[in-house]
């Protein structure tokens, strides 16, 4: 059998046995971990990070092959998520399986490690500009062999079910050990009024998301505002890599990166209205007629693009749109450079851009008891919130790494300086750079590392004028980097062959 990577996927036609390769498709969804296609849906998680006593192979090995019964296919996934759709009835326990490069090597099966570089040297190798790993939490610093994610819709059987996976891992006499006994990677999903995800910095977060399945392709094109500006499909080949170990030849695993992002709330949000009111005192604007989180993050908390607004600080009603591009904004003046949805996704700035792109599966972590939209701030947390950020991929150097070094950590991606320097923007009309006051754009307000580089500029006058740089409009700092790990989530197969 043979599987082709080169197109999006119809898991439907193929669970209808619709065309003749079928058999194929089938087969690699059924041993296909689930998530990887197509996010598990729960709202509430837990990660466990463990780790394998090299002197007991045999028994970590049997632990391994345990778990993989638990593991949900991707198919039994599929059809979960439609019977639910159709019943209300919710697809129950979601498990999954992946394992670090220092993991296969505890396990003694160096010979189904996956081959990429970046996996094999993992993430604290790295140059990503992260804090030093002697910053990290504990737990994330030392080897990490391999996590088990546990999803559920109802938080007190997500407890249950993390609490038998601890057990299990507590009989194995040493063979394998829990690392974060604490479960500080508990994700708990958030939503605003229209129930959609946020983030703890209160704004609608997941919208956009590369497709490799073709229902979810035609439901963006048909049901939630078309793809006329922004196509999302990707190809399999952009998520799926072959599992060295897998039984059958159309066996697949996905590099999976893991990381740990806290958020200071309260600090995120005194800067917004710190950073408003120096912008209209310095360019004689009205009160309140600059909408600085908006500009940073690229979208108004209801998850709607600055660059659909009509007129700044007028917010349409719609829901989160995803079929826009930034075509009309070529200086920026909408939706500056270092806004955080331009600079992690410049969609039709960069013909490229969408191959750099990953399959974001992140979950909100840490408890609230403010609501995160309340606009107030002595409320707020200025820590233990934060993102649990993890993405699917088939090249970590092509994809997160390239993402995280080139676009977010860049304060000169895209450049907005002189004529003929890396990255300027021309008018095409008259040859002449757009916006020149600096060369540089700053680094990704949100998530860009490490803070304080100067560039960012925001616009002052939506559609007219940014600011210039007459003050101090830095805006960054307010997620730190506590840990994480690169992991490779292999075949059912595979797994099932450690018993």
């Amino acid at each position: 059998m043979s599987l082709n990577l080169d197109q999006t996927l119809s898991w439907s036609n193929a669970h209808a046995a619709a065309k003749p390769e079928a058999a194929a498709e089938l087969a690699m969804l059924n041993d296909l971990q689930g998530n990887i296609l197509k996010g598990h849906g729960r709202d509430y998680t837990s990660n466990l990070f463990i780790a394998f006593d090299p002197q007991k192979k045999d028994a970590a090995r049997r632990f391994a092959g345990s778990v993989a019964d638990d593991v949900n296919a991707a198919l039994d996934q599929l059809l979960k998520a439609q019977a639910y759709r159709k019943s209300g009835v919710g697809g129950g326990t979601f498990v999954a399986f992946m394992l670090s490069s220092t993991g296969y090597d505890a396990l003694g099966r160096q010979d189904a490690r996956p081959a990429d570089p970046a996996f094999q040297e993992g993430m604290k190798t790295r140059q990503l500009n992260d804090p030093p790993v002697n910053a990290w939490e504990p737990h994330f610093a030392g080897e990490i062999h391999a996590m088990i994610l546990i999803g559920h819709d109802d938080k007190a059987t997500r407890d249950a079910e993390r609490d038998k996976m601890v057990a299990r891992i507590n009989s194995t006499g040493g063979a394998v050990k829990l690392l974060n006994p604490a479960f500080g990677e508990d994700g708990n999903a958030l939503r605003n009024a229209a129930g959609n995800g946020i983030e703890h910095f209160g704004y609608v977060d997941g919208r956009s998301q590369p497709l490799a399945l073709q229902e979810d392709v035609d439901g963006e094109k048909n049901g939630k505002g078309g793809i006329s500006d922004w196509d999302p499909s990707i190809h399999l080949r952009q998520l799926l890599v072959p599992c060295p170990g897998g039984k059958h030849d159309v066996s697949f695993g996905s590099y999976f990166v893991f990381r740990k992002l806290e958020q200071n709330v309260r600090g995120f949000k005194t800067r917004e209205e710190q950073l408003s009111r120096q912008l209209e005192e310095t360019y004689g604007l009205a009160a309140n007629s600059v909408d600085v989180g908006a500009s940073v993050v690229g979208r108004f908390e209801n998850g709607m693009p600055v660059t659909m607004s009509p007129v700044e600080g007028t917010i349409p009603a719609e829901g989160p749109s995803n079929n826009f591009n930034f075509a009309d904004d070529a200086a920026g003046r909408k939706c500056p450079f270092a806004g955080h949805i331009r600079k992690s996704n410049p969609r039709t700035d960069t013909a490229d851009s969408k191959t750099h792109l990953m399959a974001r599966r992140g979950i909100p972590y840490g408890t609230r008891t403010d609501d995160p939209n309340d606009d107030r701030l002595d409320n707020k947390p200025t820590g233990n919130v934060g993102l649990l950020f993890m993405a699917f991929q088939s090249d970590l150097a092509k994809q997160f790494e390239f993402t995280q070094t080139k676009w977010v950590n860049n304060a000169n991606f895209r450049n907005s300086g002189k004529p003929g320097a890396p990255g300027a923007l021309i008018d095409p009309a008259t040859g002449a750079a757009l916006d020149p006051p600096n060369p540089a754009t700053g680094i990704d307000p949100v998530i860009g590392q490490p803070a304080g580089q100067s560039g960012q500029r925001w616009p002052v006058e939506y559609g007219k004028r940014l600011s210039d740089g007459r003050g101090e409009e830095d805006f960054s700092g307010f997620v730190i980097m506590r840990g994480g790990e690169y992991f490779f989530a292999p075949s059912i197969t595979f797994l099932k062959s450690m018993r």
